[in-house]
């Protein structure tokens, strides 16, 4: 299933040109006859077996195409190819390398922990239906792609780039017609007293026994919370901030599969300096006072995208309308080229 996976990345890289380049980048030629020939620097049959095998492909992906515009996005890869190898265009493996690992790292913070390699490709497996290696093969193909545009036409992108201007009546039209998807759930501002889970189940009741009394006494005066969290808190990070740990929100996924769902819900129920009785969540034993409690609601325009964000729905909007001419650029860009090396090669449909 390789040719179709290759294939999709690079639909949506370049959607716009989908008719006249897309992957698989690669492949051997299969025995068969010919529905093509390409030579740029040498000669490659494209073969009618392999046109189907590609055909059969997207359809099982959901993308329509007929045979002809399969056999061209066919043509043109071969011709991107091989104008890449003439031009000494090569991915090392130090920037393969160097590229993954930010990947990697871009995906434990989004799950909040480090990933051993067993973990991290279950996670490839789960969501994109890849193994480790296929991954790094695809990364290995976008940089070619993006290298060799980059080399015959980045400075004619980067010209047009530079003059690309979003009115802010495009801003509120594209507001309007998707003023539903910009909802902020509700949410909360926290801060904890912490206490985490031990190997010595002794140990641990001891520990819950402990800030159920805790609890107790911020209840009746006897501490503040503020103080308790200085006396018994074993989270140094946010000790020295008063216990302080952002916000939490009713749809963090990533905070319900560390903390636990229970745990989550009865925080996001709190109002403002409300502080909690003894709460054991996944990690260990809390007590939690919110500082802030947003319910959830439609933002408008000038809103922050989040409590912890200081960009404006306006301005998020205002980049996603810049990112899609860029995006259309880039593809005008690639169309350009590939006919350039297609004007350049021999090209024989059979």
């Amino acid at each position: 299933m390789r040719n179709k996976r290759l294939t999709l990345i690079l639909i949506v890289l370049f959607i716009f040109a989908i008719n006249l380049f897309a992957a698989p980048l690669g492949g051997s030629t299969l025995l068969g006859t010919p529905a093509a020939t390409v030579n740029l620097i040498r000669n490659r049959a494209i073969t009618n077996e392999e046109v189907d095998e590609t055909l059969r492909e997207y359809q099982e992906a959901g993308v329509q195409a007929d045979r002809t515009q399969i056999l061209n996005v066919m043509i043109n890869d071969e011709v991107f190819l091989q104008g890449a190898e003439r031009d000494g265009v090569v991915i090392s493996d130090q920037m393969l390398d160097q590229v993954m690992a930010q990947q990697r790292a871009s995906i434990e913070a989004q799950v909040g922990q480090s990933l051993t390699d067993e973990e991290y490709e279950q996670i490839l497996l789960s969501q994109a239906g890849i193994t480790y290696q296929e991954y790094r093969e695809d990364i290995r193909e976008q940089l070619l792609v993006n290298q060799y545009l980059s080399m015959k036409k980045g400075s004619e992108i980067q010209d047009q780039a530079a003059n690309i201007q979003i009115s802010e009546s495009t801003i509120d039209t594209f507001y309007r017609r998707n003023r539903q998807n910009f909802y902020s759930p509700e949410n909360v501002r926290l801060a904890h007293i912490f206490i985490p889970y031990t190997d010595d189940d002794a140990e641990n009741e001891a520990n819950a026994a402990l800030l159920i009394d805790v609890a107790e006494q911020i209840k009746n005066g006897t501490i503040t919370f503020e103080q308790a969290v200085q006396d018994y808190s074993k989270d140094d990070e946010s000790k020295s901030i008063g216990g302080d740990i952002g916000w939490l929100t009713m749809d963090n996924t990533s905070a319900r599969t560390g903390l636990g769902d229970a745990f989550v819900d009865t925080v996001v129920m709190m109002r403002p300096g409300e502080v909690s009785g003894m709460l054991e969540s996944n990690l260990g034993y809390h007590i939690v006072k919110v500082s802030v409690h947003n319910d959830g609601r439609i933002l408008g325009l000038d809103d922050t995208i989040s409590p912890e964000d200081s960009m404006t729905v306006r301005d998020y909007i205002r980049q996603v309308l810049s990112q899609q001419e860029a995006n259309n650029i880039m593809a005008n860009a690639l169309n350009d080229l590939i006919n350039e090396l297609r004007n350049e090669a021999r090209v024989r449909i059979y």
